[in-house]
């Protein structure tokens, strides 16, 4: 009977290729489908790169949810997205998790396109909920005017996004729902970073007190009371109360927002899972069922360093169980130059405090937070909340650094300009991964910073093209009495003897800086940021042909360089070159400013090449530049029609 047992638990991934699939397994199944699971995204992971730790943590929890519900009806709706793997490989893409992130694999966030699971293109936190409550809300306006069941929505929210204030939004609001509604809570105690703040403290100190025993005993009473026929989530609850020592916080902060709470449970235990969620399916009220996980369970490297496998390049498992990064471009990315340049500055000027939303590995502060721990702030899951609170910094006297990335950035947009930008406050926003990502996709691309910000009074906008550049942007920016944008991607940052030539010098406020001459050229590229090499490159390849080309470096979107338009003004052929959105970028502000000063240039003397108005799918950035158009070879292109040149040599 043993060996029976055996052979039917072993190759069982195998066997998956849809949901009703697994719902033919044993429970006993499950668990070795749990293991088989986490050996393929380890695998997926350390092939192609992407979020392991967060995935093996929701091994369980997403198998007893496909167990239990019916995703191709009910509703599964992600918060945060990038724990979606084992989702993924459940609902028939196990083929293209073996290319995550890759064209031909699947994205590393839920993704509509993909199949009718994804029920949104997710990527930021604290989203959920409140969508949830929408689509909860649509059903029972639809529901007085149909017949029949209405599908069962379950919201899974994990690595911190309870503690973002858009969830806490979402709780104040959640009476609205008169129906069936669970909220899974996957609590980890992790981010990226380890949680931080009073509630998530409160969490900890929960979690701390609870043994395995307790959760068992938790279990065990939940399901004894759950809400059964004649028996009200009312009654259940008291009588809940009763077997539970209620130590909290996790009852009394949801069950004083009147939203019953069920919890907590040890979010491994596949068997009592599958019983809970097919008690709490059935009660027509919205509920909380909280669950302990481990980020990286399963696989010790990852469960030792949550932080360090987060988010991760491909890595190499050797022979004595060593984790090694696999061999890539060497050399130093604009991130460890930032972080570098940060602690130089804070050394030098007292004023400088740091301030990151969960981010601080990711932003490269690991070195600030050690040397000035009283000058740095990790405000959580909570970008609007650190510019308010760099706003009080900067009036106080000091020159606070708010290091986020591009597309996180974009939520505090307001509080830029209420607190921030219209005080004039000295603020130094520092965004990382700004333009393309590479696999992360469309929500995390960095292609809208420009257009959001430039529009905004007082606001100074600046890109290094370099690492040297990066340090003279920094200092530039300390020096101002008001708000800086400094914008760089996720990439390596040219270093060495090239950079030491005479156009990396000090930044002045809205001064380019001309990288080859300008004078005797009929045709200028501009580049802002980084960008700019490939404005070189192509110059190279043009004065190769007999084509004397100028190159300059923007520097500044806002205020801009108006040496720019007096060269359109004079005759010049241009072509502009960014990271960015089309709509909005650098180059249409300096298409704005050439109409603002009646140049007289022809419009078809400038060329702008930009991203286009589309999503860019997961990819490597050097690939999303090339189908943007943003290389050398496009930049020679459109400089070989502007001068009415044959295409081919």
């Amino acid at each position: 009977m043993q060996n029976e047992t055996e052979r039917n638990t072993q190759g069982l991934l195998r066997l998956i290729n849809g949901p009703s699939d697994l719902k033919r397994l044993s429970v006993d199944q499950l668990r070795s489908l749990a293991k088989e699971v986490r050996e393929l995204i380890v695998q997926a992971v350390s092939t192609n790169g992407g979020h392991l730790a967060s995935n093996l943590g929701t091994v369980e929890l997403t198998l007893a949810l496909h167990y239990v519900f019916d995703f191709a009806c009910d509703q599964l709706i992600w918060d945060v997205g990038h724990q979606c793997y084992t989702h993924k490989i459940i609902t028939g893409r196990k083929d293209g998790l073996r290319h995550l992130r890759h064209p031909g694999g699947v994205s590393g966030f839920p993704d509509p396109s993909e199949g009718p699971y994804d029920r949104f293109l997710v990527g930021h936190a604290g989203t959920a909920i409140p969508t949830a409550i929408g689509l909860a809300l649509a059903d029972q306006i639809h529901r007085s005017r149909r017949q029949g069941p209405s599908p069962r929505i379950v919201v899974l929210v994990g690595d911190a996004s309870i503690f973002n204030g858009t969830s806490f939004e979402g709780l104040n609001n959640l009476g609205m729902v008169r129906r069936q509604l669970l909220i899974v809570l996957n609590d980890n105690s992790m981010a990226i970073d380890p949680t931080v703040g009073a509630l998530a403290r409160c969490f900890a100190r929960l979690r701390l007190s609870q043994t395995y025993d307790d959760l068992r005993r938790s279990t065990a009473a939940i399901l004894e009371h759950l809400p059964g026929i004649g028996r009200s989530v009312e009654e259940a609850m008291e009588r809940l109360k009763k077997h539970i020592r209620m130590v909290m916080p996790g009852s009394q902060i949801f069950e004083s927002l009147n939203i019953p709470y069920f919890g907590p449970v040890d979010g491994h235990d596949i068997g009592s899972l599958v019983e809970l969620f097919n008690g709490l399916r059935h009660i027509e009220h919205p509920v909380i069922l909280h669950a302990y996980t481990r980020k990286g369970c399963g696989f010790a490297p990852a469960d030792n360093g949550p932080s360090r496998f987060h988010s991760t390049g491909p890595f190499v498992i050797t022979d004595d169980g060593v984790i090694e990064d696999k061999p890539s471009q060497t050399g130093r990315t604009f991130t460890d130059v930032f972080g570098e340049a940060a602690v130089e500055l804070a050394q030098r000027d007292e004023r400088v405090v740091a301030i990151t939303a969960a981010m601080c590995e990711g932003t490269g502060l690991r070195q600030f937070r050690t040397r000035f721990p009283d000058r740095f702030f990790d405000v959580g899951i909570a970008e609007e909340a650190a510019v308010d609170l760099a706003a009080g910094l900067a009036a106080g006297g000091l020159r606070p650094l708010v290091c986020i990335y591009s597309t996180f950035f974009q939520r505090s947009m307001d509080q830029v300009f209420q607190e921030v930008a219209l005080q004039d406050l000295p603020v130094i926003f520092c965004l990382d991964r700004a333009g393309f990502v590479g696999p992360d996709g469309p929500t995390h691309h960095g292609l809208m910073d420009i257009g959001l910000y430039r529009m905004m009074p007082n606001m100074i906008l600046c890109a290094p093209a370099n690492a040297r550049e990066v340090r003279l942007a920094l200092e530039f920016a300390v020096r101002q009495g008001h708000p800086v944008l400094i914008r760089y991607p996720k990439d390596l940052a040219k270093e060495g003897p090239e950079q030491q030539e005479d156009w990396c010098v000090p930044f002045e406020l809205g001064k380019a800086v001309v990288v080859r001459d300008v004078d005797r050229a009929d045709l200028v590229l501009v580049g802002y940021g980084p960008l700019v090499y490939e404005a070189l490159r192509a110059s190279e390849v043009l004065a190769s042909m007999g084509i004397e080309v100028g190159v300059i470096n923007a520097r500044f979107a806002s205020p801009l360089d108006d040496r720019l338009v007096r060269l359109l003004d004079s005759g010049k052929r241009m072509i502009v070159v960014e990271d960015h959105l089309l709509p909005c970028g650098f180059g249409s502000a300096l298409l704005e400013r050439a109409v603002d000063t009646a140049c007289k240039a022809r419009m078809d003397a400038i060329r702008i090449l930009a991203a286009p108005r589309v999503p860019f799918r997961h990819d490597t950035r050097a690939a999303q530049l090339i189908k943007a158009g943003l290389t050398a070879d496009q930049i020679v292109r459109q400089a070989r029609q502007m001068l009415a040149l044959p295409m081919t040599v």
